[in-house]
C-alpha cells in the first residue's frame, strides 16, 4: 500500500494544489486531483506488469461527516482512482467515538472502499512530567468513559479496534497508532518540533512499554 500525501484535506504543494479558504473552487481541486493523479501515475510506472499495490488518500476527518464527504466526493467528481479511505481520529479534535462510527458508517456506504484510521493517539497520563507542555493536558480534552492512565488508554483503543471491526460489509481495514514511540528522551525531535506528544505515546517516558501497547496482540 502507498499513501499519496499526508492528511490532505487542505490539499498539497501549496498554492497549486490548495483548496482552502479563498482557493476552495472547482478549478482548484482539478488542480489537486490532477497531483494526487501524478502521484499514483508515478506509483504505476515502477510496478511490474502483474504487480498491485493498494493506494490510500488520508485526511484529518475522522469525526467530521461533512468534510469527509466534501473531499471524497471531490476525487470521485474528478475520477481518482484509489484504493483505501484513510483518516486521521484525535477525539480531542475530531470528535466523539459516535461522529467518528457515524462518519465511518457513512463512508463504507458511499465509496465502497476499505478505511484505514491512519493516525490515532490517546494519553495514558496528563501528569506534567517533562519541560514540555503536552498537547492533551486537561480532562476536558478527554473522553468521560477513558480516563488518562494506562488502563483508560488501553480501554480506549480496545473500543476503537471493535469500532473498526464493525464497519459495515467488513471494510474496516485498521489503524496506526501515531506516535507510539514519541518519548521525551532529547527536547526536540524532527524540523524543531516540540516533544509534547510524550503523554500519548504507549511507552512510559523512559521508554518502559506500556499495558495498553498488549491491545494489539489480540487484534
Amino acid at each position: 500500500m502507498v499513501q499519496i500525501g499526508n492528511e490532505i484535506t487542505s490539499g498539497m504543494l501549496w498554492d497549486d494544489g490548495r483548496v482552502t479558504e479563498e482557493l476552495d473552487c472547482d478549478r482548484q481541486w482539478s488542480k489537486l486531483a490532477t497531483l494526487v493523479k501524478s502521484g499514483i501515475n508515478g506509483l504505476n510506472s515502477v510496478l511490474d506488469a502483474n504487480d498491485k499495490v493498494d493506494v490510500m488518500v488520508h485526511i484529518d476527518r475522522g469525526g467530521d461527516n461533512k468534510g469527509s464527504k466534501k473531499f471524497f466526493d471531490q476525487m470521485k467528481k474528478y475520477a481518482v482512482d484509489f484504493d483505501i479511505i484513510g483518516l486521521s481520529y484525535y477525539p480531542w479534535w475530531h470528535g466523539t467515538l459516535t461522529d467518528l462510527e457515524n462518519n465511518l458508517n457513512d463512508l463504507s456506504h458511499r465509496y465502497e472502499k476499505e478505511i484505514i484510521l491512519v493516525e490515532v493517539a490517546y494519553p495514558w497520563t496528563i501528569q506534567q512530567d517533562t519541560e514540555h507542555e503536552f498537547i492533551v493536558q486537561s480532562d476536558e480534552k478527554l473522553i468521560n468513559k477513558y480516563p488518562a492512565t494506562v488502563d483508560g488508554q488501553y480501554e480506549y483503543l480496545n473500543d476503537l479496534i471493535e469500532l473498526i471491526e464493525a464497519i459495515p460489509k467488513q471494510k474496516g481495514a485498521g489503524i496506526y497508532y501515531w506516535e507510539p514511540c514519541w518519548i521525551p528522551s532529547k527536547k526536540e525531535w524532527s524540523v524543531g518540533h516540540a516533544n509534547n506528544w510524550a503523554n500519548l505515546t504507549l511507552f512510559d517516558f523512559e521508554g518502559r512499554k506500556l499495558k495498553s501497547l498488549d491491545v494489539f496482540k489480540n487484534t
